[in-house]
């Protein structure tokens, strides 16, 4: 195998997301090969095939070619080992910022990434990004930012980040919120998550996973701007009652003001109002000089509530 077939192998191989690397290693303790009845083992066996590290059989038989084996045994050690683990974390880490934030600069996805890796210098960082496979690979670079794939359109990113995100810091979540966000795409430990997921288990005689889903549908419809009503019958669910209609809508609310969406590049509503009282006093917690100050009607109200002013302590009665 030449030098550069060698750094392809290479590639492929660190490439595999976990579920693929696990298959991969499950087969390479069974040099006879093994049989996959399982539904997601077929369809991950498939696409292993389509790297040629491992061949379908008749019977759903399926091996690692001797020589992929040979290989194998020869050039992994822990460097790639490593490397493999960095390049998944990096997949976690897109994911992620794909709920969080519509657009991010490239050093919020190194504070992202050093959530894990402390010290991954920016160059690591960029690179592991640009050789993320496609199917998971949410964002594209432009002008400088990683814009969220659909947000370059009629420039809506600039929208996202100048009038609505405008010089708000990036919330980076910890480490177990971005395994959270990647296996679940929702933040079920959040009360008020775990308490819509409950409701729709119970109310609906529903298993807790697809529970799950429903909520994890309503939480993208809320980074979506869906409206309320709209979100809860595109669930398809069908109510006993009005009351529990209204209830799962109450719930929902709820959830939305705990939802970390890209709006508030991953801070939640709770957490905004907080931000902006601290901006509104200039920085500083201790009570600052008093000083008069034109509020405009759509400025945000200084009291931090969050609304306009107009809709606030400025409302004429």
């Amino acid at each position: 195998m030449s030098e550069a077939d060698m750094r392809a192998f290479e590639d492929r191989l660190t490439a595999l997301g976990e579920s693929e690397m696990q298959l991969f290693r499950f087969l390479l303790d069974r040099p006879a090969g093994a049989i996959l009845t399982a539904e997601t083992d077929k369809l991950i066996a498939e696409l292993l095939e389509k790297d040629d590290l491992v061949m379908l059989m008749p019977g759903d038989k399926v091996i690692i070619p001797g020589k992929i084996r040979e290989t194998y045994s020869e050039i992994w050690n822990d460097e790639l080992e490593l490397r493999w683990q960095k390049r998944n974390w990096m997949y976690k880490c897109l994911e992620a910022a794909r709920y969080l934030y519509g657009v991010m600069s490239k050093d919020a996805l190194k504070d992202l990434f050093s959530v894990r890796y402390v010290n991954a210098g920016t160059d690591e960082v960029t690179e592991l990004f640009r050789t993320t496979p496609a199917h998971s690979q949410w964002f594209a670079e432009r002008d400088g930012k990683l814009v969220l794939n659909g947000y370059e359109q009629n420039d809506y990113y600039r929208y996202l980040e100048t009038k609505i995100q405008g010089d708000t810091p990036y919330y980076v979540p910890s480490r177990e919120e971005i395994e959270e966000l990647y296996e679940r795409g929702c933040l079920m430990s959040r009360e008020a998550h775990a308490k819509l997921q409950e409701y729709i288990a119970v109310t609906f005689r529903m298993d807790p996973d697809d529970a799950g889903m429903k909520v994890h549908e309503l939480y993208e419809a809320v980074n979506d701007h869906v409206r309320v009503n709209d979100a809860v019958e595109a669930l398809g669910l069908e109510f006993p009652s009005d009351e529990a209609e209204v209830k799962l809508i109450e719930l929902f609310m709820e959830m939305s003001r705990e939802c970390r969406v890209r709006d508030n590049r991953g801070h939640d509503s709770y957490e905004m109002a907080a931000l902006m009282a601290l901006k509104s006093a200039g920085g500083k917690r201790k009570e600052a000089p008093v000083k008069r100050v034109k509020v405009g009607r759509n400025d945000p109200c200084p009291c931090g509530s969050g609304k306009k002013y107009k809709n606030c302590c400025g409302r004429t009665s």
